[in-house]
């Protein structure tokens, strides 16, 4: 008896509806499934809530791959960032989503943990995959990318820092500037010690750091122990650290400008254990301006990007491309902005 329910469990987890169940089941040709699966407008509001109902009621799972081979796409987004489970990067996933939400496409992420030699392969997986358009939100290098973009069959879109290769369908910044900008805001507040906290993981953060330098050796400041990094990834117990440390090395720095809010967080809680005053003593200025920025105390001065903005218009830039519309700014520097708030004078 056992193994007869087993045989059933198994038979039922076998089963796979078919459109032409589907089809079957509403009264109308499987191609008329299709087509209102795809592009809902086509048929009546009656219709169309009548086929959604049943598929899900059966349960119905359209072929991806069914409908690569049957047309020139699966209608997969791919986006490859160098890591998901960053607070930086929640914003733009939000911009994102938000610009293909009631489109007939899915998103999907894959995210390659800053290792840059994974880039290309990942890149060239998602397009085995006939994906209706891909998303490359921070590649560290172009050079094995440039192949594959050029020969690809759906277009791709790029976020980066402006001094990257692709030279259309991209949306970013100049890190650089977002490096200097900061620095100079440091010493317009009358800060002069001022320390770099953060690794250069990546071309971004290495463009920001550079920026920083130009700046401080411009003001003829600049001192190579005044850049600190860590090997593990931004957080704000790797901020608390850095910042003891960099007190052995320049125990008379009065400003952080550190690389993330979560970082600069963990400098501010490093101040207080240590009674110094924030901004009296030491000035502390973040980047990304993450959700608690502006209620912790004191509030986070940092550097604003508009992730969200970002998302949308790179997606929007993508959506256009692939129905062969005109994209409009082909090359958008959506820039960044400092707010001033309470740790610095």
């Amino acid at each position: 008896m056992k193994n007869s329910v087993e045989r059933g469990r198994k038979a039922k987890r076998g089963m796979q509806v078919k459109l032409s169940d589907v089809a079957k089941k509403v009264g109308v040709s499987p191609i008329t499934i299709s087509r209102a699966l795809r592009n809902p407008e086509i048929v009546s509001e009656d219709l169309r809530e009548e086929i959604l109902r049943t598929v899900e009621e059966m349960g119905y799972i359209p072929n991806l791959a069914a409908r690569a081979l049957a047309g020139r796409h699966n209608g997969i987004i791919g986006v490859i960032t160098p890591a998901l489970h960053q607070y930086g990067f929640a914003g733009l996933m939000i911009g994102i989503e938000d610009r293909f939400r009631g489109t007939e496409f899915t998103v999907q992420y894959s995210s390659t943990l800053h290792h840059a030699e994974g880039e290309a392969g990942l890149l060239k997986s998602i397009l085995t995959q006939k994906p209706a358009g891909v998303i490359i939100a921070g590649a560290e290098s172009y050079c094995n990318l440039l192949p594959l973009i050029e020969n690809a069959a759906c277009p791709i879109a790029h976020v980066t820092d402006l001094s990257q290769e692709p030279q259309r369908l991209v949306v970013g910044l100049d890190h650089y500037a977002a490096g200097a900008e900061p620095t100079r805001f440091l010493l317009s507040r009358g800060y002069s010690r001022i320390a770099f906290i953060g690794r250069g993981a990546d071309v971004r953060s290495r463009r920001r750091i550079e920026g920083y330098e130009a700046v401080m050796r411009e003001a003829g400041l600049f001192q190579e122990d005044l850049i600190i990094g860590g090997d593990a990834p931004s957080r704000i117990g790797l901020g608390r650290e850095l910042f003891s440390r960099l007190l052995e090395r320049v125990p008379d720095v009065d400003a952080v400008f550190a690389q993330s809010d979560e970082l600069a967080f963990g400098v501010l809680i490093e101040c207080k254990a240590r009674g110094i005053r924030v901004p009296e003593d030491v000035g502390i200025c973040g980047f990304n301006d993450l959700e608690f920025s502006p209620f912790i105390e004191p509030s986070l001065t940092t550097v604003h990007l508009p992730r969200q903005d970002i998302g949308h218009r790179v997606a929007d830039m993508l959506l256009r491309a692939i129905h062969d519309e005109p994209p409009g700014d082909d090359r958008v520097d959506c820039g960044f902005s400092i707010v001033a708030r309470g740790s610095t004078r």
